[in-house]
């Protein structure tokens, strides 16, 4: 009440009276001019910080997790106001054991996640993968134990979906009055629909943000501002989902949480037209141009690889000349049509090498077979190299998402046939044209001809993947 006092960027001073009983009076002063003391929230979510201090080393042991209690303000909060935080009583006593249920509350928590690994024997603490992955990505150690029991390696894209608007991240998105009444209608525009009966709920809000932002839906103000926050978060908990399906060597299971990565930085479905992630154009005008041409596709037919520049005039005049013909957009929007084409990544790969233990290289052609020995290590080397007017320009080029980026890959060596990660890497976008990846790959222990493939992948953009096939002779 005192706050709404005066006007606003006009008043220097004001008054407030405040009509009190007059038994209240001392208590109301005391109020208003002491300051009220500010508690701890750190217990609800100790777990997650003592699973951070286990990641880094720092804390080891269950008198580790206390010496770290012992220095926070919630320590110093225990004694000034006990029964704020659930102590009975006021003694010595009462606080250690106080402390020693909280202590072992954390540690199994964190067992029950597999965030953490206790030896029986000396009771040292140890993080696992996984408590690792809640550490680095800033995860709740409860996220981490929901992925456990519902990541397999059968997840399709939509299961992918479905799993991350569920983790416990989302559990605080806000479903304001009436907005279950708007959800209903929502999803009616949507592709997966959801009973009436969870409609209230955060989870089914989020999915529904994702499927607008994939179909790009025209949403009301609140709920733009709910799909930032919802985008913000969506990419280090998808981060993570890839982490642990690579922990678990699942092939399928990680190119689909890839694909769903693709899907939120371009705002499409990845079954889309793939010409859809282009600005402005409908479904009926990249029918037009071609009923399954792809972006590169269209690079190739424009030849963006040869020109010099976004401006080059045959360019243009090609450009221009079959967008005019076969879409329904002005010349303004024709040119940012070409603009986002030019910007698209065009990459090749210039290298693809085997090396053995002792140095030997084998360059890797199309259908050739290598021989290799079965069981040994070899380190993949492979050379990317981008070209076309953007060559110099990693920056992602997706209107669709807010935030700048630079387009990075994601390259997977695997056996499809067994549905097995033999090993990945992150390559990140810089201003070289020139990108090189090494990777160290075990060779089947099984004697034989085989088949492994490389998979470089976009981290943002949808329809650009490559494939490529080793074809192995193991002896």
């Amino acid at each position: 009440m005192m706050g709404r006092a005066g006007r606003p960027q006009f008043d220097d001073s004001a008054v407030a009276v405040i009509y009190v009983q007059d038994s209240k009076k001392t208590f109301y002063k005391k109020f208003l001019y002491e300051p009220f003391p500010v508690e701890s929230s750190l217990l609800p979510v100790l777990p997650n910080h003592v699973n951070a201090e286990i990641s880094a080393g720092t804390i080891d042991s269950k008198q580790g997790i206390v010496e770290y209690l012992s220095g926070t303000y919630l320590y110093r909060r225990f004694f000034a106001n006990p029964n704020y935080y659930g102590l009975e009583e006021d003694t010595e006593e009462a606080m250690l054991k106080f402390i020693t249920n909280i202590v072992d509350g954390s540690v199994k928590e964190l067992l029950t996640s597999e965030c953490i690994h206790v030896n029986d024997e000396n009771d040292v603490i140890k993080p696992t993968a996984f408590g690792r992955i809640a550490s680095v990505y800033y995860l709740q150690h409860e996220t981490i134990r929901f992925l456990v029991k519902d990541l397999h390696s059968a997840c399709t894209v939509e299961n992918m979906l479905k799993i991350l608007t569920d983790v416990p991240e989302y559990a605080e998105i806000p479903v304001r009055h009436n907005e279950d009444l708007i959800n209903t209608e929502l999803q009616r525009k949507l592709r997966i629909r959801f009973s009436t009966a969870v409609m209230g709920t955060s989870a089914a809000k989020a999915h529904l943000l994702f499927q607008a932002h994939f179909m790009r839906t025209v949403l009301p103000t609140d709920y733009r501002t709910d799909l930032k926050s919802v985008l913000d978060q969506c990419i280090r908990i998808l981060q993570a989902m890839r982490e642990m399906a690579r922990f678990k060597n699942w092939l399928a299971a990680t190119m689909n949480i890839v694909l769903l990565q693709q899907m939120c930085h371009s705002a499409r479905w990845h079954d889309d037209h793939p010409l859809l992630c282009l600005p402005h154009l409908s479904y009926e005008d990249a029918r037009a141009i071609g009923e399954q041409m792809s972006i590169p596709q269209l690079q190739d037919y424009l030849e963006v690889e040869k020109a010099a520049s976004f401006e080059d005039p045959k360019l243009v005049k090609r450009a221009m000349k079959l967008l005019r013909e076969k879409t329904t957009l002005d010349d303004l929007q024709c040119k940012e049509v070409l603009k986002a084409v030019c910007n698209w990544p065009i990459v090749s790969l210039k290298t693809l090498q085997l090396l053995d233990e002792k140095g030997n290289s084998v360059s890797v052609r199309d259908e050739q077979e290598i021989q290799v020995t079965a069981g040994e290590v070899y380190k993949l080397r492979v050379v990317m190299e981008r070209s076309g007017p953007a060559k110099n320009n990693s920056s992602m080029y997706l209107p669709q998402w807010a935030k700048s980026k630079q387009a990075g890959w994601i390259i997977l060596v695997g056996d499809t046939s067994s549905d097995r990660i033999l090993n990945t890497t992150s390559v990140v976008g810089s201003h070289s044209t020139r990108t090189t990846a090494k990777l160290d790959v075990r060779m089947p222990s099984a004697r034989g001809k085989c088949r492994l493939s490389i998979f470089v992948l976009s981290d943002c953009y949808l329809g650009i993947d490559q494939e490529y096939t080793l074809h192995l002779d193991v002896c």
